[in-house]
């Protein structure tokens, strides 16, 4: 019996010694992925290789991809690897403090909800699952049309659909921490509550929120690209990922790389978030596991 206890024990360890290196590898690529777009997407003003995004004519009209035009033209003549690399500028811009205020006020709801509990908890948590149960593109619609199309109207719509979700994650996490034992040690050695609150729940709720702000990037990506695919987000002659797609939709069959070359980038940047998302919640689990 010990034995076999034994074999399975080697023959587990090996196999989780052999993912490491995998995941690893898909862990760099995917930071090298991110790096790249963000790196390009703050220097764009500044490559002097790139055209101008809003240049008619820079080569033939729906021309493909070629040497001189690495994602092809647009109807207008257009370069698309120019427009795709500031489409990531405004789409970034969007996502990032839409993600970042969303981690914050919802972080902050969900910890204290989850700690004090009680009538505190019942009413975030009451007004977290309303907000959740709105259909999301819907309320982000209905927050653009109400307040107009524009950058700040746009974010402030996806910023608003965070809030919840991200609440109620730090919500599960604060009781998760709230009922340990080292929590339990100090109250009982005469911590008050701000002590335990800032120095024992809350660092340990923030790695969780870290690794769920990748997760939220990607989503806010996608709430952005819908409500420019129907037409309601960051109007002309603003470019984001998503009016470049919704501009391509009509053109599948003539000039599918319109489409499907910033598609591709942003399929690539969405899978590289929420593969950076999970890596860095599983290992943030072991540590948790092994202390």
């Amino acid at each position: 019996m010990t034995a076999a206890v034994t074999t399975v024990t080697r023959a587990s360890r090996r196999a989780a010694a052999s993912g490491r290196p995998r995941r690893s590898v898909a862990l760099y690529v995917s930071l090298g992925w991110l790096f790249l777009v963000l790196a390009s997407a703050v220097l764009a003003p500044w490559l002097g290789f790139l055209d101008d995004p809003h240049r008619p004519l820079a080569g033939q009209p729906e021309e493909g991809p070629s040497w001189s035009h690495w994602f092809g033209t647009d109807q207008l003549g257009r370069d698309m690897f120019a427009r795709s690399v500031w489409g990531s500028r405004l789409s970034l811009s969007i996502a990032g403090p839409a993600v970042g205020i969303g981690v914050v006020v919802g972080g902050v709801l969900g910890v204290v909800a989850g700690y004090f509990g009680k009538w505190i908890d019942l009413a975030v948590s009451s007004v977290v699952n309303v907000a959740l149960a709105l259909p999301a593109l819907v309320f982000a619609l209905f927050i653009v049309t109400m307040l107009g199309q524009s950058f700040w109207n746009v974010t402030i719509a996806v910023t608003i659909l965070t809030i919840p979700a991200i609440a109620r994650i730090a919500r599960a996490q604060a009781l998760r921490f709230a009922a340990r034992e080292f929590v339990t040690v100090a109250s009982v050695m005469g911590a008050r509550w701000p002590r335990l609150l800032f120095r024992e729940v809350l660092p340990n709720v923030v790695p969780a929120l870290a690794s769920i702000a990748f997760l939220a990037m990607g989503i806010v990506i996608i709430a952005e690209g819908s409500l420019s695919f129907i037409g309601v987000s960051v109007g002309s002659p603003s470019i984001t990922w998503g009016n470049i797609l919704a501009a391509g939709r009509g053109r599948l069959e003539e000039s599918p790389h319109i489409a499907l070359t910033t598609g591709g980038v942003m399929f690539a940047t969405l899978m590289a978030l929420n593969f950076v998302g999970d890596e860095l919640l599983r290992r943030l689990d072991v540590r948790e596991a092994r202390i």
